[in-house]
């Protein structure tokens, strides 16, 4: 998923998570007013009648990730991934995990558009620790994932997406056979270096007596597919 993907504009209604599924998630309020810091007082003041702020006058949590939205609508990532952050902070007591996996889903994206992937994995992570039927945060870490080129579980993520919600299926089909062959190719990269490790710590060991793995001959019986080793000098 590249870059362009994720920056999508945040509608100001609720859509259906599938028809956009690397935007950021939008709170089902009926109303969201961007920009809070440039509206005029009395705006401001609307603002605060209209239930957006909490007991003591802080922001809602519902309304700092929409204003996080906005951000994330403009490009400006920094400013988003604080928003989600201080949205977070005020749910640290509630058990709207609904609400957090979401909030975590959307700085995940953040931290992808920053090149930050490590962090992005770990939000997407705790977003389905919260909502393991979570379609968009398998999607953003998929994406991390593949940035850091780990695509058997980027692939194994997408998968999950797609089985959540079989209507992404046509428009992630290709990355899939993608990522599957990058996948076996880094397999087969790996089990190499496994085995070249191995070797030599065979060699190390049978070298203390003299010997070396050259010494033994792996045949196989093509009858029964198994494998005898015999010694030679």
């Amino acid at each position: 998923m590249s870059i362009s993907e994720i920056v999508n504009p945040v509608e100001r209604v609720a859509v259906p998570a599938a028809e956009d599924p690397s935007a950021p998630e939008a709170t089902s309020a009926p109303k969201v007013i961007a920009h809070v810091e440039n509206q005029p007082e009395s705006d401001a003041e609307k603002l605060k009648d209209s239930g957006c702020t909490d007991l003591f006058g802080r922001q809602s949590p519902e309304f700092l990730k929409e204003r996080g939205n906005n951000a994330f609508r403009d490009a400006d990532f920094v400013v988003a991934c604080e928003l989600y952050t201080t949205a977070l902070s005020r749910l640290e007591f509630s058990d709207n995990d609904t609400l957090k996996a979401q909030l975590y889903a959307n700085r995940a994206a953040c931290h992808i558009a920053l090149d930050q992937y490590d962090l992005a994995i770990n939000d997407a992570t705790d977003a389905i620790l919260l909502d393991s039927v979570y379609m968009k945060a398998y999607l953003r870490r998929s994406t991390a994932y593949e940035k850091k080129g780990i695509n058997q579980k980027a692939c194994s993520d997408l998968e999950k997406a797609i089985q959540l919600d079989p209507s992404i299926e046509s428009k992630y089909r290709s990355k899939v056979v993608k990522l599957k062959a990058l996948a076996e190719k880094e397999f087969l990269k790996e089990k190499d270096e496994m085995i070249g490790k191995l070797k030599d710590l065979g060699n190390t060991l049978l070298g203390k007596v003299g010997l070396s793995l050259d010494n033994f001959k792996v045949n196989k019986d093509e009858a029964t597919g198994s494998y005898n080793i015999q010694f030679q000098n």
